[in-house]
């Protein structure tokens, strides 16, 4: 651990600041707060493991994240001032359902914040709440989204971002949770948790209808998002145990109900890297970057951080040693998740940024280079 307060957090967060120009295309990404959520759920769950953690990676986090997150902030403001807003982010049925990472990531960010700076509650208070009006956009556009889906049955192309409504819902009971201590928010967080429960049961029937009556290959029609099938579930039980809204005893099920859906979809996940190492290279099957690889980094974390908060009073002993096994293993996988998704970042930014040099040198500056990028999202 010492090597890695010391080493790989400011080696990690300064490489994201000097590349990040990987944002400074025509067309941002919704699903770019991802980066946020995955990174920060991270920083949680090791603050949650080790609390004498050397602050000095932490601002070096903290710093990095909320510079990403302002660039972010102002590139969607922008949209919005030159009317593209609507076009880009919220006309797709089932890519609208990114608008999620938005919510979510300034939800964590909030979090993580209060926990480094809580002398600065206030503002992280009233940024929260003007983060729940952003959340009351986004069910809007996804009951609209939900419409035309059943409306036009597309369901074919359905895939696990949908759950991001149910994550971003969750992640509001835990934030309110842990800045506001009243009976008003207690309800507020109360009837948010149910919320997000009927949302997960809705997407789950969507993709279960996609996936058992609809033809699918695993190589190509398994995205890298259906991770937040368990991931849902899993920020669920860290909102029920953060609000105190829930009886231990369900949370308990949830967490039995997080750890079978995780086996489930990761074992499809790893069945599905053979499948497209057959069919495709090394470097097209599991080398290539997007932004929605980050939801498994984020999925992983929720669950650490829920079986970390997991109490198991009055249950069998295997339920102590599994938990125990987790919280002590887990966090290296973590580590280890976030080095390879780091590494398959930055050699996809050093391509782009080549390759944009190389244009440019030629081309001069009235060319401007253009990707197209088909998000799985």
């Amino acid at each position: 651990m010492i090597l890695l307060q010391r080493i790989f957090f400011p080696v990690f967060f300064t490489l994201i600041l000097i590349f990040l120009p990987i944002f400074q295309k025509k067309r941002i990404d919704p699903a770019n707060g991802a980066l946020i959520m995955a990174t920060g759920i991270f920083c949680i769950g090791v603050t949650s493991r080790f609390t004498n953690f050397s602050q000095i990676p932490m601002y070096t986090v903290d710093i990095a994240l909320l510079i990403t997150w302002l660039f972010l902030f102002i590139s969607f403001i922008k949209t919005v001032f030159k009317g593209t807003f609507r076009r880009r982010y919220i006309t797709h049925p089932v890519q609208s359902f990114a608008i999620g990472t938005w919510v979510a990531g300034t939800s964590i960010l909030c979090l993580l914040f209060f926990k480094q700076f809580p002398e600065y509650k206030v503002i992280f208070m009233i940024i929260s709440l003007l983060n729940g009006v952003l959340w009351l956009f986004y069910i809007f556009v996804c009951i609209q989204c939900y419409y035309v889906i059943l409306k036009s049955k597309y369901y074919e192309k359905v895939h696990g971002v949908l759950f991001l409504s149910t994550v971003s819902t969750q992640s509001l009971v835990i934030v309110y949770g842990h800045l506001f201590n009243n009976h008003y928010f207690y309800m507020i967080t109360k009837m948010l948790i149910y919320i997000g429960i009927l949302l997960y049961i809705i997407n789950f029937s969507f993709i279960f209808k996609r996936y058992i009556f609809h033809t699918w290959n695993l190589s190509d029609h398994w995205f890298n998002t259906n991770c937040i099938i368990h991931g849902a579930i899993s920020i669920t039980g860290i909102a029920a145990i953060k609000s105190g809204t829930i009886n231990h005893d369900i949370i308990f099920y949830l967490w039995l109900l997080a750890m079978t859906m995780f086996l489930l979809v990761e074992g499809i996940e790893i069945r599905r890297i053979f499948a497209r190492l057959s069919k495709y290279s090394l470097q097209r099957a599991i080398g290539s970057y997007h932004v929605s690889q980050w939801a498994r980094n984020f999925t992983f974390g929720t669950l650490y951080v829920f079986t970390i908060n997991l109490e198991l009073a009055n249950h069998h002993i295997i339920f102590y040693v599994l938990k125990k096994s987790i919280i002590s293993v887990g966090l290296y996988i973590l580590i280890l998740l976030l080095a390879i998704e780091t590494f398959i970042f930055m050699k996809d930014v050093w391509k782009k940024s080549q390759i944009h040099i190389s244009i440019s040198t030629v081309l001069g500056k009235y060319m401007k280079p253009t990707t197209h990028d088909k998000s799985p999202w």
